[in-house]
């Protein structure tokens, strides 16, 4: 084996970057080449924008490879490469066949933002936000051929603030893991053998989440609906419906900050449809949240 490990990184988020980034800072890794998704329609005019992985990737003037589908092309220049070790982060689907799993000599490893087996999925975050979980961990693992389905290789506990929004989450979660990354990737190289397989019986599961979920539901407790506020940002924001007091037309309206007051959530910063956001005081006295 080289003296620096060959790597391969697979990405497409903001929170991806944090990690591509102490790889970068302690040059421990000869990074081979970044992987990501290809650029997307964005915009009223969709114009097609890569992702802040790829713009990561150009800035930095590292080689790239964008694709949406693992083809017999990709295997190829994967292949080619010759990589010890694949780490993803925050990529997404699709997922990693036998074949592509057994490329690098040790495997492929990937950072989930949960104590996994708990809270498998895609959207791991805004969920311990909303059941108001008190802690979570960082768990890196060895990815096989189900979801977040692998022996763990380690998980690193921390505290969610009672304040934290999503993105406060994530930026912890991926923060923490850059912090005790070489180490970690370092051990596990060195001894691969040393991973613990999940107690499937324990696994949880949550769905992605969308727009139409993030409709607060008012029958609630009250501090599950502050957490679901929180949960919804900064996608894909909670929202409600109002009624204007005079024309009793009703809009989508989105809360964008909310507050606990004697058992009663305050929103704070509120968005009407195709309107800038504003506070809710100062309009209040126009609509009425319809429960």
């Amino acid at each position: 084996m080289p003296t620096i490990p060959n790597l391969i990184f697979f990405g497409a988020s903001t929170y991806s970057n944090i990690v591509l980034q102490s790889l970068l800072s302690q040059n421990h890794f000869h990074l081979s080449t970044v992987v990501t998704k290809n650029d997307q329609p964005l915009g009223r005019h969709h114009i097609l924008t890569p992702n802040p992985v790829a713009l990561f990737a150009q800035q930095h003037q590292l080689s790239l490879i964008k694709t949406n589908q693992f083809d017999s092309d990709f295997r190829s220049k994967l292949q080619s490469l010759k990589s010890h070790i694949i780490l993803v982060v925050a990529y997404g689907p699709p997922f990693f066949d036998q074949q592509l799993i057994d490329l690098p000599q040790h495997k492929i490893v990937n950072i989930h933002p949960s104590p996994l087996p708990k809270y498998r999925g895609a959207t791991p975050g805004p969920w311990q936000i909303i059941n108001q979980e008190k802690t979570s961990a960082v768990t890196f693992f060895q990815i096989d051929s189900k979801p977040d389905h692998g022996p763990i290789i380690v998980q690193i506990p921390f505290d969610i603030s009672p304040t934290a929004t999503s993105q406060d989450f994530y930026q912890q979660a991926f923060q923490l893991a850059s912090q005790h990354l070489i180490q970690i990737l370092d051990n596990y190289i060195k001894q691969p053998q040393q991973i613990s397989p999940q107690d499937h019986s324990q696994a949880t599961y949550f769905p992605k989440l969308n727009k139409q979920q993030a409709q607060i539901d008012w029958s609630w407790p009250v501090s599950k609906i502050e957490a679901f506020v929180r949960a919804m940002q900064p996608w894909p924001i909670a929202w409600t419906t109002v009624k204007n007091r005079q024309s009793n037309q009703q809009l989508k309206m989105k809360i964008l900050t909310a507050t606990i007051d004697n058992n009663q959530l305050i929103p704070q910063q509120v968005q009407l449809e195709s309107k800038n956001p504003t506070s809710w005081p100062q309009i209040q006295k126009y609509y009425q949240i319809i429960k």
